[in-house]
């Protein structure tokens, strides 16, 4: 990796296109660190998402403060010190810094990001993995734009008595979107408003930081679940959650509360659809082809049973949906590096627990970056 510029404990690094700021610290000198590294890919961002918003008075002032409001009132002391550190680094005003962050659920809360988004994650462990350890596969599928901004894996080391964990995400979005911490619990989210409704709770806490926070206390996939288990969700998700021992995920609609739907078995696969039988639900294909999604990487896990590693996550991962002329692949994948659907994937992460080792990767033509190996025990220690 290469050291692009410090602040304070803080170090941010280059690796392959990615950023990766290293933070060191209370939660508001981690935020204060990552406002001084990272104030011009967050520009780039404000100028890309929302930039065109405000300037066609679609997105009002009032909009701004509430939802900026809403973030910091309901988060937690850890949350707010970490946004008044990002906003005292960065120069921004605390509006600007809670809204970049909040953009997810405001434009679902709009109708302005588009819902049945195309994420797939894959886990292989015990006797599935060739090893008998975790290895975990996942893609984040988004809009286009989001690959006009940086992809960024934030490192926090606190200093509170919190853990440590690394997410992976976009300038000025600290949601652990896709996140592992140093006692090896994972988590990453999926939209869910296909099946849970696209309701956005204004009156309740943002789900987005309380993720963050989940990350920092919870040392295992059972303790993740329990978490989320005595929450009334603000938006709704499917949650891929795991540790070194086994994963599942949470299926979490803000209409009717979260259910896990358990593993059958030592695989794994997570798309957009409600698939745990105790909804009493249909399963339902969406226009980003989860069923689809989830039919292909289920096959393959199988074809791979006893073989899974860090390097066949890869490959796996490796694989499309789809061939260069739209029609789906023989035997194929779940990544679109291109849209041909709803959406494309704007990157992936392959998450070897055991070694609390990170492969990054962006497979979209034009800001193509393969995979790049982050070691997360030597950025930690």
């Amino acid at each position: 990796m290469n050291e692009v510029k410090t602040s304070g404990a803080g170090i941010l690094y280059e690796a392959n296109g990615f950023l990766i700021p290293v933070l060191s610290g209370t939660s508001r000198e981690m935020g204060a660190q990552y406002g001084a590294l990272m104030t011009e890919h967050m520009q780039k961002t404000w100028d890309v998402l929302v930039a065109p918003g405000v300037n066609a008075g679609a997105i009002p002032e009032d909009d701004m403060n509430f939802w900026t409001n809403r973030a910091y009132t309901t988060c937690t002391t850890r949350m707010r010190g970490w946004y008044d550190g990002v906003v005292e680094g960065s120069g921004w005003t605390l509006e600007r810094v809670g809204f970049l962050d909040m953009i997810m659920e405001y434009g679902i809360f709009q109708s302005k990001i588009h819902s049945f988004a195309g994420c797939t994650s894959i886990m292989s462990w015990g006797g599935h993995s060739a090893d008998g350890n975790m290895y975990i596969g996942r893609n984040m599928d988004w809009s286009a734009t989001f690959n006009e901004f940086p992809q960024v894996l934030t490192v926090r080391k606190p200093t509170d008595g919190s853990y440590k964990f690394a997410a992976f995400a976009w300038p000025g979005m600290y949601a652990a979107f896709t996140a592992l911490n140093e006692h090896g619990a994972y988590l990453d989210v999926h939209d869910g408003t296909s099946m849970g409704g696209s309701v956005v709770y204004e009156n309740r806490p943002s789900m987005i930081n309380t993720l963050a926070d989940i990350m920092s206390e919870t040392a295992s996939k059972d303790a993740i679940a329990a978490r989320l288990n005595g929450i009334n969700n603000s938006v709704s998700l499917i949650l891929s959650i795991a540790d070194g021992s086994s994963g599942e995920s949470v299926e979490c609609s803000s209409l009717s509360g979260n259910r896990v739907r358990a593993a059958e078995g030592e695989s794994y696969v997570v798309v957009n659809t409600f698939l745990g039988d105790n909804w009493g639900l249909g399963k339902r294909e969406t226009v980003s082809n989860s069923l689809r999604r989830f039919s292909n990487m289920t096959d393959r896990l199988a074809e791979n049973a006893g073989r899974i590693d860090a390097a066949e996550t890869r490959n796996l991962m490796d694989m499309r949906l789809f061939n260069e002329d739209g029609s789906f692949a023989e035997n194929g994948g779940c990544t679109k590096p291109t849209k041909q659907d709803a959406d494309l994937t704007t990157h992936q992460m392959v998450t070897d627990v055991k070694a609390r080792k990170v492969w990054l990767k962006v497979p979209v033509p034009d800001y193509f970056a393969d995979w790049t190996e982050v070691d997360l025990n030597a950025l930690w220690s």
